[in-house]
């Protein structure tokens, strides 16, 4: 999925389940959106892969794209140091890195959850980029905006 597409799909899952955390619904929100396009850091050419170079070649060149980075493991293992530093923040943190694996996960590339085991890998039909990633992308928007809408009025 593009970068645009985790970010509106992050968006949408952030604003379906901020109401069942006691959490201050920007920061949720602001971590969600984050942590939706963060697997990416693993692809140089990516929007975060390009803005942190310096972490993005080593990482890219070690494990490749959609390999660690984009398996339950980082997610976990990350989500559990942000519990210990930050709390419970680490909801919308695994909230928003899994909801990437799962949007990587329906596309014709895929994603292996328990990379390097190799034991859940899924893959979809849509291909990155496609007419029909575009028109996931609009339906996004609009439910989003519909959500949005119902949160201000």
């Amino acid at each position: 999925m593009l970068f645009k597409t985790h970010l509106v799909f992050s968006l949408l899952i952030g604003l379906l389940t901020y109401n069942y955390f006691k959490l201050n619904y920007i920061i949720f929100i602001l971590i969600i959106l984050f942590t939706g396009i963060l697997p990416d850091i693993d692809h140089p050419k990516s929007k975060l892969g390009r803005k942190l170079k310096i972490l993005s070649y080593p990482i890219n060149f070690i494990f490749g794209h959609r390999g660690l980075f984009h398996s339950l493991f980082i997610a976990l293992s990350s989500s559990f140091l942000i519990w210990i530093i930050f709390g419970d923040y680490y909801i919308p943190f695994f909230i928003g890195f899994l909801s990437h694996l799962i949007a990587d996960g329906i596309t014709k590339q895929g994603i292996d959850f328990t990379y390097p085991f190799n034991f859940f890998k899924v893959t979809g039909m849509i291909k990155t980029g496609s007419f029909i990633e575009k028109v996931i992308f609009l339906l996004l928007i609009v439910i989003n905006g519909y959500l949005i809408f119902r949160l201000i009025f």
